[in-house]
């Protein structure tokens, strides 16, 4: 495993568990209808608030054009969170989205979360190519740190960057969990990162980690991601 492929990896699990939360979303349990759309809300929150307060930052400083990228990516967040906003509207019952159809709703969902996922993955492939290695092993786990404490509902008008948005993320995500325990919401548990393993021989000299596999590289070989 080369460095960044323990974040690439969390980032595509985590997209096709939202994936999935969709499918289900849309054909929930007669008996419990809302609580595979509030999974989905969930998860899909927390993970938009942790590639804005972990990911974003990393591109806009460390990758060329980044802070294109990152403007690109924000975008496409915003516009998935205010499409949730009403998902979460109509899932509840308030007046200005009753009416939305569910279909239409979902298959807004599908399309701009499809987007955004693809979004995602050009940031993490702009940190693999341009990121310090030694600082890649550790960022799918910052990744999922940053989902543990990240609100758990859409807000879509909250500020997304900066110092600002680091506290409104705080903030709102202790008043959700608040009103989580309070409205008996099933709150998922994030994807857990993929441990990064260092192959080969040296790589496992370099960190200390010596397995001496038979069919260990003598070198690790490095690759970019296109």
């Amino acid at each position: 495993m080369t460095h960044g492929d323990s974040l690439a990896m969390t980032v595509e699990a985590t997209h096709r568990s939202l994936e999935e939360r969709v499918a289900a979303a849309r054909a929930p349990s007669p008996n419990r209808p809302r609580d595979t759309t509030d999974a989905f809300l969930a998860a899909t929150s927390r993970h938009l608030a942790a590639v804005e307060a972990v990911l974003v930052p990393r591109v806009r400083t460390r990758v060329p054009d980044g802070v294109l990228l990152s403007v690109e990516y924000l975008a496409a967040a915003r516009s998935l969170e205010q499409t949730l906003t009403l998902v979460k509207a109509r899932l509840y019952g308030e007046a200005h989205a009753a009416r939305l159809p569910w279909p239409r709703l979902w298959g807004v969902v599908e399309r701009q979360l499809a987007e955004h996922n693809w979004l995602e993955l050009r940031l993490v492939d702009a940190l693999i190519r341009h990121d310090d290695p030694a600082d890649l092993d550790g960022m799918a786990q910052r990744v999922f740190d940053a989902e543990t404490r990240a609100p758990t509902r859409p807000h879509p008008h909250l500020p997304h960057t900066g110092r600002a948005g680091l506290v409104a993320r705080r903030l709102w995500a202790l008043a959700d969990g608040f009103w989580d325990r309070a409205e008996g919401r099933v709150i998922p548990a994030p994807v857990h990162p993929v441990p990064h393993r260092h192959d080969s021989l040296l790589g496992q000299y370099l960190v200390g980690d010596p397995h001496f596999e038979e069919d260990a590289q003598i070198i690790e070989h490095r690759h970019h991601r296109h």
